[in-house]
C-alpha cells in the first residue's frame, strides 16, 4: 500500500540563506551614513561637554546610547559578542564608554541621534537592495536618498509608536499599583487588577521584544511595502513571532558572517601596518605609528629598548597596548588618529598623514561593508519570511507611478526615462490615425436604374402589337 503524506505534519519553517547582491552605490550610502553619524556625534558631544569632566576622560553622548543598547543584547549567547564587535568594529564604539557615566536625556539624545541618522540610509540601502532582489534593477543614490526623504518618517514613528504602548501599560500598571494600595478596598480591587497588571506586563514584553528584534524587519518592510509604519510593524511583529527560529538562525549567521568581514578587515589592517613596519630600520617612529609595543618596563622588552624622545613620543601617542577591559577590541595603530601628524618629528609629519589616510579608508571601506552586509541581509530575511508566512513572491514589491521606467535610469538616465514617458504619452494620438486607415473604403456607386430602358423597350413591343 502506497503511504502517503499529510502536508499538515511537514515543517511549518524553511530556511534560505540571506543573500546580499553587491552594490557600488548602497556600499556608498553606508560609508556616507558612518561620516555623517559620526560628525554629528563630535558636534552632540561638544554641544552637551560636561565642564567638572576630568583631563582625559571620554564623552560622546552616542556612545553613551551604544553602550546601553549592547547591554540589551549582552546575555544572549554569541549574539551580545558579535554586536559588540560591530559596535566597536564599526562603529568605533570607545570600550572605556560606560552608559552608567551619563543620564537618562543623554543616552536619550543619543538614541534620537543613532535612529535618526541610521533609519534614514538604512532605509536608502534597504531600497536599493529590495530592487536587486526583486527586479533585478540599480537605483542612483540620488532615488535612494529621494525614496528615504519620503519614507523616512515612517521609521521615525516605529520607535514612537512601540514606545508609546509600552508606556500605556506601563502606566495602567501604576494605576493599579495606586488604587491596591488604598487600605481596605485594595486587597478586593487587587483580586482583579494584579492579574490584569499580570496580563499587561506580559504585553509590555512582547511589544518590547518584538520593537528590538523586529526593528531590521521594520525598515525593510517600509522598503517592499511603503505602507506606512503601523503596517510595517504588524508585518514585522507578524513574521517575527510567526516563525522565530527561522529569525533568530537568519540573523545568527548574518552577525556571524558581519564578524567575519570585521575580522578580515583587521587582519588586512593589521597586515597592512606589519608589513610596512617590517621594513622600518631608520626610525622607531614607523614602529610607534604603526604597530607599538607593549608597555613592558622589565628588561629585554621592546619598550626597555626605547630611548629619550621616542619615549616622550610614545607617552604622547597615548598608546594603550594593556587594556583590562573584558571586552577590549582589536588595537588599532595610533597612525589611524589625526594628533600623530602632530606628535611625531617634522621628518615624518607627512608620513604619519599618509599612514592617517589609508588606514582610514581601508576602515571606512571594511566598516561601510559591514553595516551595507547588515542592513542588505535584514531586507533579503524580510522577503523570506513574507514568502513564508504570506505566500507573497519576492518578486512582488511597491513602485510608485513616477518610477516606473527604473530600466531606462538604470541604463541611460533620465534622458531615456524622459523618451520612454514621451512616447507613452503620444501613443494614444496615434490610435485613431490608425483606426482611420483600417476603415474599409466606400463601395462604388450603383449603376443607373435600368428600368427606363425596360419601359421604352415595353412601350416598342406594344406599339408594334
Amino acid at each position: 500500500m502506497t503511504e502517503h503524506y499529510d502536508p499538515g505534519l511537514l515543517p511549518r519553517t524553511y530556511f534560505k540563506a540571506p543573500r546580499v547582491p553587491f552594490d557600488f552605490r548602497a556600499l556608498a550610502l553606508a560609508i556616507m551614513g558612518f561620516l555623517v553619524y559620526w560628525a554629528g556625534g563630535l558636534a552632540l558631544s561638544g554641544m552637551f561637554w560636561p565642564s567638572d569632566l576630568p583631563d582625559g576622560a571620554t564623552y560622546s553622548v552616542s556612545g553613551g546610547f551604544l553602550d546601553w543598547a549592547f547591554s540589551l543584547f549582552g546575555g544572549v549567547p554569541y549574539i551580545g559578542e558579535q554586536v559588540y564587535r560591530l559596535l566597536t568594529g564599526a562603529l568605533r564604539l570607545d570600550p572605556s564608554i560606560s552608559y552608567a557615566d551619563y543620564g537618562f536625556w543623554e543616552i536619550l539624545l543619543g538614541g534620537a541621534w543613532f535612529i535618526g541618522i541610521w533609519s534614514f540610509f538604512a532605509l536608502g540601502i534597504h531600497r536599493i537592495t529590495t530592487m536587486r532582489i526583486a527586479r533585478d534593477e540599480g537605483l542612483s543614490i540620488g532615488e535612494a536618498l529621494r525614496f528615504s526623504a519620503k519614507n523616512w518618517t515612517t521609521l521615525l514613528l516605529a520607535p514612537v509608536i512601540i514606545g508609546g504602548v509600552i508606556g500605556l501599560f506601563f502606566v495602567c500598571n501604576m494605576a493599579a499599583g495606586f488604587l491596591i494600595e488604598i487600605p481596605g478596598i485594595g486587597g478586593i480591587l487587587a483580586l482583579i487588577l494584579v492579574p490584569l497588571a499580570f496580563v499587561s506586563t506580559l504585553l509590555i514584553l512582547l511589544v518590547g521584544v518584538g520593537g528590538v528584534f523586529g526593528l531590521p524587519l521594520i525598515g525593510a518592510a517600509a522598503a517592499w511595502e511603503c505602507n506606512g509604519s503601523l503596517d510595517a510593524i504588524s508585518r514585522a511583529f507578524s513574521y517575527l513571532f510567526a516563525r522565530p527560529l527561522q529569525y533568530f538562525w537568519n540573523f545568527f549567521l548574518i552577525f556571524l558572517f558581519t564578524g567575519i568581514i570585521l575580522l578580515v578587515g583587521g587582519w588586512f589592517q593589521f597586515t597592512f601596518a606589519k608589513s610596512i613596519d617590517a621594513g622600518g630600520i631608520w626610525s622607531t617612529e614607523h614602529t610607534l605609528m604603526l604597530d607599538p609595543m607593549s608597555r613592558d618596563l622589565s628588561e629585554g622588552s621592546d619598550y626597555s629598548e626605547l630611548e629619550g624622545d621616542d619615549i616622550d613620543t610614545y607617552k604622547e601617542l597615548d598608546i594603550k597596548r594593556e587594556d583590562t577591559d573584558r571586552r577590549a577590541p582589536h588595537i588599532s595603530p595610533p597612525a589611524m588618529d589625526i594628533d600623530t601628524v602632530g606628535v611625531v618629528s617634522w621628518a615624518y609629519k607627512l608620513n604619519a598623514l599618509i599612514f592617517w589616510l589609508f588606514l582610514n579608508l581601508i576602515w571606512l571601506g571594511v566598516s561601510g561593508y559591514a553595516l551595507y552586509w547588515l542592513i542588505g541581509a535584514s531586507t533579503s530575511v524580510y522577503a523570506d519570511l513574507r514568502a513564508d508566512v504570506d505566500g507573497t513572491g519576492e518578486d512582488e514589491v511597491y513602485v510608485a507611478e513616477e518610477d516606473l521606467d527604473l530600466d531606462a535610469v538604470a541604463e541611460g538616465g533620465p534622458a531615456e526615462e524622459a523618451a520612454a514617458a514621451e512616447a507613452a504619452t503620444e501613443a494614444p494620438a496615434e490610435e485613431p490615425a490608425a483606426e482611420a486607415d483600417e476603415t474599409p473604403a466606400p463601395a462604388p456607386e450603383a449603376p443607373a436604374d435600368p428600368a427606363p430602358e425596360a419601359d421604352e423597350a415595353g412601350d416598342g413591343d406594344t406599339s408594334k402589337d
